[in-house]
C-alpha cells in the first residue's frame, strides 16, 4: 500500500475566508486556538492504519495517544504541508487550497463499498475542488438554501452592512422569535468564533462595534434569532457522484454559548433524540436537498448538517433541520469510525449509547466505562474519551 498521511487542518474555515475573500493568505489563529484543534485532530487516527502519519496545525506529543490497540498509533508531523505530504496519499479534514496542492496526485479510483468500514471508504472517495467545499461551506450558501426550501429560521436574513442590519432589527423588533436577542455569524467560522450575540432584540454601542468590525473584515454575515435550543442534533452523510449515502443522525452537546463539548450516538428512545419520527423524516429530507445542492456546485465527499430543536415563545416544541453545513470531515463522522472500529473488542460500544468527550476541563470515568482517547496534557488539556451511558 502507498505511503498515506491524512491532514488534521481542523482550521479549514480560514482557508476558505481567504480563498472567498481573494487574500493571498489566511490569518493565524491565536497559539493556544491551534494548540487545541491540532490535538483534537488526533482523533483523525481512526482513519489511519500503522505506518501511516498524521499532520497537525502545530506540533502535539504523540504520548497523548492513548486507547486500545484497535486504534493506530501514526507518526505525528507538522510544519510545511506540502513537505510533509509528498509523495503520498493524502486525506483531509477539509479540502483546501494547501491541501489540493500538496497531493501528489489523484486519490485512487476505488468505488464505495456497501457495508465497508467508513475509515475504508473515506479513502475512496473522489476529491473535490477547494472552490466547491468554499462554496458549500458558506454560511450564507445553507441560508440561501434554507430561504429556498422553505426552512428559513423567522427573521434570519443574510445582511451586508450596518445600515442594513439596524433597519432589519428596526423591522423585525416586535418579532417574538427575537425577543431572546440574535446572533450575527461569519460566512466561515467554528467552534463559536468570529460572530456577535446579542442579548435583547436590539443592537447597543458594544454590539453595533463588534458588528462593524466583523463587516469589515468579514463581508456579508448570516443574521439569526438567538432561540431557546432544547436539543441539538447532527447528521452524517457521503456526497457520491450518483448519489447520496444517509449514515444517520446523532446529539450534539454544547455548552449554554454554544460552543462544542461531545457527541451521543445512539441516545435512548425517542428514535434519535429527535421529538418525533415526522422530524426524522424532515431531516433526512434537508440532508438530501443539501447534498443534492453540494453536488450541484461539484462538491464531492462527507457532508454533515447541524440542526436543532428549539422552544418558542408559547412554549411549543419546534424543530429545524438545516442549522448548518459541513462540507468536510466532521466528529460525528469520526465518532462513528471509531465506534465501529472499537465494536469488535468492545461489544458495550455495539449494545449501549455511548458519548464522544472532547475537550479540556473534563474528565472520565475509572471504572471502565469509558475509554481514552486522547490525553489532556499541557499545553492546550484537551482531552477525549469514549464513554458508555448506561440504560436508564
Amino acid at each position: 500500500m502507498a505511503e498515506r498521511i491524512i491532514v488534521g487542518n481542523l482550521d479549514c474555515e480560514t482557508d476558505f475566508a481567504a480563498a472567498s475573500s481573494g487574500s493571498p493568505r489566511p490569518p493565524v489563529l491565536p497559539r493556544h486556538v491551534l494548540e487545541n484543534i491540532a490535538a483534537a485532530s488526533t482523533l483523525l487516527r481512526v482513519f489511519c492504519e500503522e505506518g501511516d502519519r498524521l499532520w497537525t496545525p502545530v506540533e502535539v506529543d504523540s504520548g497523548r495517544l492513548t486507547g486500545p490497540p484497535e486504534l493506530a498509533r501514526p507518526a505525528l508531523t507538522s510544519g510545511p504541508l506540502a513537505a510533509a505530504a509528498e509523495e503520498r496519499a493524502l486525506l483531509a479534514w477539509g479540502e483546501t487550497g494547501d491541501v489540493a496542492a500538496a497531493r501528489s496526485g489523484p486519490p485512487p479510483a476505488r468505488p464505495f463499498r456497501e457495508g465497508a468500514p467508513i475509515a475504508e471508504n473515506l479513502w475512496n472517495l473522489p476529491a473535490t475542488t477547494p472552490g466547491a467545499a468554499a462554496k458549500v461551506n458558506d454560511k450564507r450558501f445553507c441560508q440561501r438554501l434554507r430561504e429556498k426550501l422553505g426552512l428559513a429560521l423567522p427573521a434570519s436574513r443574510i445582511v451586508e452592512s450596518i445600515p442594513e442590519l439596524e433597519k432589519h432589527l428596526e423591522a423585525e423588533k416586535n418579532r417574538p422569535e427575537l425577543s431572546g436577542g440574535w446572533i450575527l455569524k461569519a460566512p466561515f467560522s467554528a467552534a463559536g468564533r468570529l460572530r456577535v450575540v446579542s442579548a435583547g432584540p436590539e443592537a447597543g454601542e458594544l454590539e453595533l462595534k463588534r458588528a462593524r468590525n466583523l463587516f469589515e473584515v468579514q463581508g456579508a454575515l448570516v443574521f439569526e434569532p438567538w432561540l431557546e435550543r432544547t436539543a441539538d442534533f447532527g447528521f452524517c452523510s457521503l456526497v457520491l457522484e450518483e448519489r447520496t449515502i444517509l449514515l444517520g443522525s446523532h446529539g450534539l452537546e454544547t455548552s449554554p454559548q454554544g460552543r462544542f463539548r461531545g457527541l451521543v450516538f445512539d441516545p435512548p428512545a425517542p428514535a434519535g433524540g429527535l421529538a418525533a419520527p415526522a422530524d426524522r423524516a424532515e431531516l433526512e429530507a434537508a440532508v438530501a436537498a443539501a447534498a443534492e445542492a453540494a453536488r450541484e456546485e461539484g462538491y464531492l465527499g462527507p457532508l454533515e448538517i447541524d440542526c436543532w430543536s428549539w422552544r418558542d415563545g408559547n412554549g411549543a416544541d419546534r424543530f429545524h433541520p438545516l442549522g448548518e453545513i459541513n462540507a468536510r470531515i466532521s466528529f460525528g463522522l469520526v465518532g462513528r469510525a471509531i465506534i465501529e472500529k472499537l465494536s469488535g473488542s468492545h461489544g458495550w460500544l455495539v449494545k449501549e449509547p455511548a458519548r464522544l468527550n472532547i475537550g479540556a476541563g473534563q474528565t472520565h470515568s475509572e471504572d471502565g466505562s469509558s475509554i481514552e482517547l486522547l490525553s489532556p496534557e499541557p499545553p492546550d488539556g484537551c482531552g477525549a474519551w469514549l464513554q458508555q451511558i448506561p440504560a436508564p
